[in-house]
């Protein structure tokens, strides 16, 4: 089974830039993952961070769906957090919907995009003390669980989404 996956260097549009209406027909029966890598240096393999992915989507009954993930450096995640939300420091992990919005029900199977920043990955890990791997599997979970709606406004709703992310993890 062959994961798409994009290296540093090359360039690919996400879903999060490009929109197209797309008959029900043409829906596929089993998703896709895509990671790409812009600032990873090696320190994680994206073709393991897309087998996490698919088996997180399983786990969410998304298994139909298709999913971006980039893996980048915290230079870039902070120009994406003050271009998008405002806030001009990294951040770890942000999520794009495809299924929100004005444009938000074009295609139900796409869900958007998670980009992580391996650097403040690497850092939190180190922190808690865990490998880089399982803190950017929590983050993934963490970026899957809002484009499928979840969030953590308030304390409700924060309860509801860290107990997900633990049945998941």
């Amino acid at each position: 089974h062959e994961y798409p996956v994009t290296t540093a260097g090359e360039t690919r549009k996400t879903s999060a830039r490009v929109r197209t209406k797309v008959s029900q027909t043409e829906i596929p029966s089993r998703g896709a993952v895509c990671v790409s890598s812009n600032g990873n240096r090696g320190r994680v393999n994206p073709r393991t961070i897309a087998r996490r992915a698919e088996k997180i989507l399983a786990c969410v009954e998304r298994s139909h769906c298709e999913l971006s993930i980039l893996l980048c450096d915290d230079e870039f995640i902070q120009q994406l957090n003050r271009d998008c939300r405002g806030k001009d420091k990294p951040t770890d992990v942000l999520s794009f919907a495809m299924q929100e919005g004005e444009d938000g029900e074009i295609n139900p199977t796409i869900l958007g995009d998670v980009v992580i920043s391996v650097d403040t990955a690497t850092r939190q890990a180190d922190e808690a003390n865990v490998p880089l791997l399982t803190e950017i599997t929590s983050l993934l979970v963490h970026g899957i669980l809002h484009l499928i709606g979840y969030g953590h406004d308030d304390k409700k709703s924060q309860k509801i989404m860290f107990a997900e992310s633990a049945r998941i993890e």
